[in-house]
C-alpha cells in the first residue's frame, strides 16, 4: 500500500496498540525497540487521544522513558484524572437536575464506556453526551444557563452548553436525519430504550442495542470523516465488559442497517490489536483507521462525494468528476442561465460564461471550484479502496 493520504509510522502505531492492549488487559507492556522515540510514540497517542494510556502502561515498563518524559506524562495523568472527576461530577449534577425537571435523558457513548475501562479517566471526553427530546430542548437549554452555563453552539443534531470543563451535548435525536437509514432506525432513541433502575426519567439502552449504536457511530465517523483506534478499543473494552452480549440480535439487527460486514471487519480489528499479541500487520480499513485521529480525516467528506460514483475504475470516475465539476450538466446551467431552456445548443457558450462570470462575481466560488477540481485528481486510491473495502453501504 502507498504512503500518501494513508499516512502513518507502522512501528509506531504497532507500539502504540500493543501498549494499550497490555493496560486494558492488565499484562506487562512489551519494552519499547530502541529505533523509536519517545517523541513519535507521545505524538502518535496524543493524536489518537489514548495518551493517558500510555503514562500507565510507562510506569510499568523496565525501561522506562527519560525523566522529563515520565514527568511530563505523570502531569498529564493527573490533570485527565482532576477533568475526568469534574466533568463526572458536572455530568451527575446534569442528570440530577434533568430528573428534577421531569425531562426524559439518557446518556450516550463515551460516559457509558469509561466506566468499563479499568479506570474511567482513562477513556478521555470532550464532552458529555446526553439525548433529550426534541421538543423541549429549548427549555432545558435555557435552564443550564440560569444554572451559570452558557450556551456555546447549536448545530442540526445537538445544542450545546459549557461551564468549566463540563461540555454538555443535548441531542436532539442519536442520529442525524441526513442519515436515512441510520436516523429512521433509532428514531429520536428512546423508542429503543428502558427507564434506568432507580429513576423516573433516566433512560437506557440495552447493552446489545448500545454496542449497535456505537457500530453505527463508528460507521458514520470512518465514512465521514475518518476515526481512529480510540473507537475500536472502544468496542473491545465493551464486548469484554459484556461477553454474553446476544450476538444473533446484534447481527440481524446490523444486517437491517447494512452494517453487519463493516461490523464484522472492525471487530476482527479491534480483536487483533487489543487482545494480545498483535502483529503489525494493516490491511486496507484498519491502515485507514490507524492513519487518521480520534475524529479522522479532513479531507474525508469530499472523498465521500467521491466514493458513492466509484464503481468501476477509479481514474475514470476521477476524470468524469473532474469533467462535471469544470462543466456542470443541463439542470445546474439551466438553473443559472434560464435562457438555456429555450437554447441548449448555446451550452458549450455558457460553460465559458460562467466561468468569467464566477470568476469575477464570486471570486471565492471560483477559488473553492479551483480547489475542488484539484483535489478530486489528488484523491489518493488507497482511500477510496479503504472505503470499498469497508463493507459500508448507504448510511
Amino acid at each position: 500500500m502507498s504512503n500518501t493520504n494513508i499516512d502513518y509510522d507502522k512501528a509506531v502505531s504497532t507500539y502504540v496498540i500493543r501498549l494499550v492492549s497490555a493496560v486494558i488487559n492488565g499484562t506487562q507492556p512489551e519494552e519499547k525497540d530502541e529505533s523509536l522515540e519517545w517523541k513519535s510514540i507521545i505524538e502518535f497517542s496524543k493524536k489518537q487521544s489514548v495518551l493517558n494510556i500510555i503514562s500507565y502502561a510507562c510506569e510499568k515498563l523496565r525501561n522506562k522513558p527519560d525523566a522529563e518524559t515520565m514527568k511530563f506524562l505523570k502531569e498529564f495523568r493527573m490533570q485527565k484524572i482532576i477533568v475526568e472527576a469534574q466533568q463526572e461530577i458536572e455530568a451527575c449534577d446534569a442528570m440530577d437536575k434533568l430528573e428534577e425537571m421531569q425531562a426524559k435523558h439518557m446518556p450516550l457513548k463515551g460516559y457509558i464506556i469509561k466506566n468499563l475501562y479499568p479506570s474511567p479517566d482513562m477513556r478521555t471526553m470532550g464532552d458529555l453526551d446526553l439525548l433529550i427530546e426534541e421538543e423541549r430542548c429549548e427549555e432545558i437549554v435555557a435552564a443550564f444557563v440560569a444554572e451559570g452555563f452558557t450556551s456555546c453552539a447549536e448545530g442540526d443534531l445537538h445544542s450545546n452548553v459549557e461551564r468549566g470543563n463540563a461540555y454538555i451535548e443535548f441531542h436532539r435525536s442519536m442520529v442525524n436525519e441526513k442519515h436515512e437509514t441510520l436516523s429512521k432506525y433509532f428514531g429520536n432513541g428512546f423508542g429503543r430504550a428502558k427507564l434506568s433502575q432507580g429513576y423516573s426519567y433516566r433512560y437506557e439502552l440495552s447493552h446489545e442495542d448500545l454496542y449497535i449504536f456505537l457500530i453505527a457511530h463508528i460507521a458514520k465517523h470512518y465514512r465521514y470523516g475518518g476515526t481512529g483506534i480510540r473507537s475500536l478499543l472502544d468496542l473491545y473494552v465493551y464486548r469484554k465488559a459484556y461477553p454474553d452480549m446476544d450476538c444473533r440480535y446484534i447481527d440481524t439487527e446490523l444486517e437491517k442497517i447494512n452494517l453487519l460486514v463493516f461490523g464484522k471487519k472492525i471487530e476482527k480489528i479491534s480483536d487483533d490489536w487489543y487482545s494480545g499479541g498483535f502483529s503489525g500487520e494493516y490491511d486496507t480499513v484498519s491502515s485507514y483507521i490507524v492513519s487518521g485521529g480520534v475524529y479522522g480525516d479532513e479531507n474525508a467528506p469530499l472523498l465521500n462525494e467521491f466514493i458513492n460514483d466509484t464503481q468501476g475504475s477509479i481514474k475514470v470516475t476521477k476524470i468524469k468528476n473532474w469533467l462535471t465539476t469544470v462543466f456542470p450538466g443541463k439542470e445546474l446551467m439551466t438553473t443559472r442561465y434560464p435562457v438555456l431552456k429555450k437554447c441548449i445548443i448555446l451550452l458549450p457558450l455558457f460553460w465559458v460564461v460562467r466561468f468569467f462570470d464566477t470568476l469575477i462575481r464570486t471570486p471565492q466560488n471560483f477559488k473553492k471550484s479551483v480547489r475542488d477540481t484539484t483535489s478530486i485528481m489528488k484523491i489518493d486510491n488507497d482511500l477510496v479502496n479503504a472505503q470499498r473495502d469497508s463493507g459500508i453501504e448507504k448510511l
